[in-house]
């Protein structure tokens, strides 16, 4: 089954401040999530320490994070992005990611 991905407010005006470029890709990815409901390496990964806490991976115009989570089975939220500026995530964002997550009641 096809899953569809939702972005939150956070995450949306997070992708709409980024470079076309990054929105192009941002929009691949999204759909790779969809049709194969799951991203792997490099695109994707799961952010250590953390259930059911994913990262979509951009790397071609800037370097940004986004995360996700899942729903039901059928959805997929992009819960908020940040730009990668360091080798590890920083907490804040994952804080932030998982804040949105608690919000939405997943």
């Amino acid at each position: 089954m096809r899953k569809k991905t939702l972005l939150t407010k956070q995450a949306q005006e997070f992708a709409e401040s980024l470079s076309i470029r990054s929105q192009v890709e941002l929009r691949r990815l999204r759909d790779k999530l969809e049709a194969d409901g799951r991203l792997v390496a490099p695109f994707g990964e799961k952010v250590e320490g953390q259930r059911e806490l994913f990262a979509i991976r951009l790397v071609k115009g800037q370097n940004v994070r986004f995360f996700y989570c899942y729903d039901d089975g059928v959805y997929i939220w992009i819960l908020n992005g940040y730009e990668k500026k360091r080798q590890s995530i920083p907490l804040n964002e994952i804080a932030k990611a998982l804040a949105i997550k608690k919000e939405l009641g997943l």
